[in-house]
């Protein structure tokens, strides 16, 4: 697999999975640390045994701690055996690191740094010896990595490197191991790769390694300098370059019997890109490819095939195939979780069922897995490793490791501090003045703000003041009113009926023609002029609407309008109880009676509508007519407007006037009113 996988956590954190690939498998191993000293304190016999037959029943166990971990730890326990019979401490040292090697693929961590720090011991002074020392170097830093220390992990893969050039090694494969397990370091530890110089300079040794492999024509140090030079352009998204490097090593592959394990990786590698770059198809080809180099009825999946099946998981998801992705990535996730496999793997298929069950709706499971996926996210977060980062430039020489740089950067600081010295009274100082310019500028805008805050209390008192006077006003009126409602209905209308009384009686006492007719008139006359009083009266105070509100006493006046005039005008009651006070139900109650009186006497209309909306905390009034529509400013400004205007804001509403001259006039009133949780919504309409 790649060393790194791209576009992780929404193309933010990129992971290189080499180790992952080399290390993670789970066959349900049951060996114990003491097993190992067991073994080793047995004297077996095996006649014909050579170091050469050793290296062999090795190399053997090496091809199959992928595909047959059980067959491999076998195999290694042999060569152990072997190789301690004859005195081959190289041997011994080689057989515990393939043992490391297959403890690790069951996440048995412990246990393969135990055996690996036994190879230790076993490493001979010789150039096989260091070799083997560096590659168990190589193997410890892998552990250390997947349990989280990444100092311990740093510091083998850098002891590594210190091996080489203290023996001043030369050989070009064991550089390759050395600078592509840094590289691999990086790619996990660094999230800005493109512009880490550090990065920069392992990739110049890389690069100089491949100009090398090449004159020699050495294709199985190409192919792992391949692999990782792929991982590296996928991390920094140059996927064309990533899915060239792959096809090369595999092609190169064919030629030098490359294993399952490298060559899964590099076609899932493969997929990778595609999927970074949104094209599941041929990902899902790749992926494919991957799985059937293993065995498809092995009970127990291999590493790769858990890590494909995720990866066609989520390409189904690009394709909207969601139960299609549940069910491949399901198994594989709980295989993964069961071989406690790294959190890169886990946490993608964390995230793509969360996808897959949000996409179809069961979005229980959706979030059970989002929250799975988020804690391994954040758990993967770069604070912690940002900070070792910067510590391992010192401890492990992770720059250049030029003392000269070193002694410059001091001389420069040591500058820089004298520097700071001499002008430490000038900042001083000039602290100081800028403090007390700070200390001015805030109390001169606390002063503005307060000044500020006094204006708009005495805006707020005067239109409170103005507010009063127009509602002390409307008040007196309306006190003045009533009494003259109450003159007319007691005074003149009892006199009016006393007449018409007596008038009644004389009638029926004469009852000639020409006397009969004439009475009849002046009945009639009399009858009129009552009814015309009572209307003055309820005018003036209509009694319904201190008895059945607003609305009611509008639709009245309304009817009586019709009644009494040419004008069609309609009625319309929009919701329930308006929550205004009596006065303030008045106060409306004039307005709409001075907009009716206005378009009787101004609009030459021929239809008009009247409207009453009540709405939570809203009250809303529309009067609108067919007529003249206001034909200049002197209209808009007149005493009959003004008035309305003095009533609207004795009640802290808005009043909204739109006319044009031949096709009518509205107007849109709007008052706030306490919301009342007892309204009942209704609709109602009268044509008057």
């Amino acid at each position: 697999m790649m060393g790194n996988l791209s576009n992780l956590f929404h193309g933010k954190i990129r992971r290189t999975l080499l180790f992952v690939l080399l290390l993670l498998t789970g066959n349900g191993l049951s060996l114990s640390a003491q097993t190992v000293t067991d073994q080793l304190s047995r004297s077996v016999t095996h006649s014909g045994t050579s170091i050469k037959h050793v290296d062999s029943l090795l190399k053997l166990a090496g091809t199959k701690k992928d595909t047959a971990t059980s067959n491999a730890v076998r195999l290694y326990y042999m060569g152990m055996e072997d190789a301690r019979m004859l005195k081959y401490n190289n041997g011994v040292a080689h057989a515990l690191a393939g043992l490391a090697l297959c403890y690790n693929n069951n996440n048995e961590k412990d246990k393969a740094l135990s055996c690996e720090r036994l190879a230790l011991h076993y490493c001979e002074d010789n150039q096989e010896g260091l070799e083997m020392r560096v590659n168990i170097y190589l193997f410890m830093s892998q552990s250390f990595y997947y349990k989280g220390k990444y100092d311990s992990s740093a510091y083998y893969r850098y002891a590594a490197l210190d091996l080489l050039e203290a023996n001043k090694v030369t050989d070009r494969r064991m550089q390759t191991r050395v600078y592509c397990s840094l590289l691999d370091f990086w790619l996990n530890i660094n999230e800005n790769i493109q512009n880490d110089s550090h990065i920069q300079q392992i990739m110049g040794h890389i690069d100089n390694l491949i100009d090398s492999a090449n004159i020699k024509k050495d294709t199985t140090a190409l192919m792992m300098l391949y692999y990782y030079k792929a991982g590296y352009f996928n991390n920094i998204v140059q996927n064309d370059s990533a899915r060239y490097y792959c096809a090369s090593a595999i092609q190169m592959g064919k030629a030098t019997k490359i294993s399952a394990s490298m060559e899964a990786g590099l076609l899932i590698n493969t997929a990778l890109t595609y999927l970074d770059d949104k094209n599941p198809v041929p990902a899902i080809e790749y992926l494919k490819k991957a799985k059937a180099l293993f065995p498809a009825n092995n009970p127990i999946p291999n590493r790769h095939q858990i890590f494909a099946d995720i990866c066609t998981g989520q390409a189904f998801v690009m394709q909207q195939q969601y139960n299609k992705a549940i069910t491949v990535t399901l198994p594989a996730l709980n295989n993964a979780e069961e071989r406690h496999m790294v959190h890169l793997l886990v946490g993608r298929g964390n995230q793509v069922l969360a996808d897959a069950y949000e996409a179809v709706g069961q979005y229980k499971s959706a979030a059970e897995y989002r929250k799975a996926y988020t804690i391994i996210r954040d758990s993967m977060m770069k604070v912690e490793k940002l900070e070792l980062v910067f510590n391992l430039e010192m401890k492990y020489r992770i720059a250049d490791k030029n003392k000269e740089l070193a002694e410059k950067q001091l001389a420069i600081t040591r500058n820089e501090s004298r520097i700071k010295t001499k002008n430490m009274l000038i900042i001083a100082v000039s602290s100081g003045l800028l403090l007390i310019l700070l200390i001015s500028v805030l109390i001169y805008r606390n002063n503005l703000h307060k000044q500020k805050l006094q204006l708009e209390k005495i805006r707020n008192l005067r239109q409170e003041l103005q507010i009063s006077n127009l509602q002390a006003m409307i008040a007196g009126e309306e006190k003045e009113r009533s009494r003259i409602a109450r003159d007319l209905h007691d005074g003149m209308g009892g006199t009016l009926g006393t007449i018409r009384t007596r008038l009644s009686a004389i009638f029926r006492r004469y009852t000639t023609t020409d006397v009969t007719e004439d009475f009849k008139e002046v009945l009639h006359l009399l009858e009129e002029a009552s009814v015309e009083l009572r209307k003055t009266a309820h005018n003036l105070m209509p009694e319904i609407l201190l008895q059945e509100g607003l609305t009611k006493a509008t639709a009245l006046f309304c009817e009586r309008v019709r009644k009494g005039h040419t004008l069609e005008i309609t009625f319309q009651s929009i919701g329930a109880h308006t929550g205004l006070s009596s006065a303030e139900e008045l106060t409306v109650y004039r307005i709409i009676q001075e907009l009716v009186h206005n378009i009787l006497k101004h609009a030459n209309a021929k239809h008009a509508i009247v409207q009453i909306a009540c709405h939570e905390s809203q009250l809303a009034v529309t009067v609108e007519d067919d007529g003249n529509g206001m034909l200049s400013s002197a209209q808009s400004d007149g005493i009959g407007l003004k008035t309305i205007r003095e009533r609207v804001n004795s009640l802290n509403g808005d009043l909204h006037i739109e006319s044009v001259p031949g096709e009518g006039t509205s107007v849109h009133i709007e008052i706030s009113i306490k919301h009342n949780n007892t309204a009942r919504h209704a609709y109602q309409t009268s044509d008057c």
